[in-house]
C-alpha cells in the first residue's frame, strides 16, 4: 500500500514539476535516457524503460513531432532506427532538471544514505521478481513454493517468522551493486 501510495505522490509531484511543458507523459524519461545513454533504438530504449516497444514508439513518435528528438538511419539494422536527443530537446530537459532539483531538494537529506541501497536492492528486486525476470527465493533455491488457491496475503517482515538458514546454490551470482547512474537525485 506505501508503494502505492508514493507511486500516486509521485505522479502528483510529476505534473507539478513537468506539467508546465505539456509534454507527453513518460516522454522526460526517454529525453533522459538519450541525455545519459546517447542515441537509442526504441528497442533499446524500452529495454532501458522497461516498458514495451509499443509504448515506447508512441512517445517517441509525439516526441518527434515536438522537435525534441530525430530519427536517424542505423546503420547496424534496416527496420530500427536510432533516436537522438535534438538540440531543442537538450534545452527543454536542463530547464525541467533544474526545477526538479529546485522541487525535490529537500527530499534526499530525509533518506538516510545507510538505508538507500538496501531500499535500492529491495525495490529493484520486487521489480525483476514482479516482471518475472527472476525467480522468487525458493525457486532459486529449489524448492518449489506451495500451489495457492486464495491469494496470498501480503506480511511485513516483523511478521514472519524467520526461515531457517539456507546455503545459496554454489557459483550463483549475488545481484549487482547499482550503478549510480540508475538512481540519480531524480527520483521522478
Amino acid at each position: 500500500m506505501e508503494v502505492a501510495a508514493l507511486a500516486n505522490q509521485l505522479r502528483k509531484t510529476a505534473v507539478h514539476i513537468y506539467g508546465q511543458d505539456n509534454s507527453p507523459a513518460g516522454g522526460w524519461g526517454i529525453l533522459e535516457v538519450l541525455e545519459r545513454q546517447g542515441p537509442q533504438t526504441v528497442p533499446g530504449i524500452a529495454r532501458i524503460r522497461a516498458l514495451s516497444r509499443q509504448n515506447i514508439q508512441t512517445l517517441v513518435n509525439r516526441l518527434e513531432t515536438r522537435g525534441l528528438v530525430a530519427l536517424t538511419a542505423n546503420p547496424a539494422h534496416k527496420r530500427s532506427g536510432l533516436v537522438h536527443l535534438t538540440d531543442a530537446g537538450r534545452t527543454l530537459l536542463a530547464a525541467v532538471e533544474e526545477r526538479e532539483a529546485n522541487s525535490l531538494s529537500g527530499l534526499l537529506p530525509q533518506v538516510p544514505q545507510a538505508q538507500l541501497l538496501p531500499a535500492t536492492r529491495l525495490l529493484r528486486r520486487l521489480r525483476l521478481v514482479l516482471s518475472g525476470t527472476e525467480l522468487p527465493p525458493d525457486e532459486r533455491i529449489g524448492r518449489r513454493p506451495k500451489p495457492r488457491r486464495t491469494p496470498p496475503r501480503l506480511q511485513l517482515a516483523e511478521d514472519r517468522k524467520p526461515a531457517p538458514a539456507t546455503a545459496e546454490p554454489p557459483g550463483e551470482p549475488e545481484p549487482s551493486e547499482p550503478d549510480e547512474s540508475e538512481f540519480p537525485v531524480n527520483l521522478l
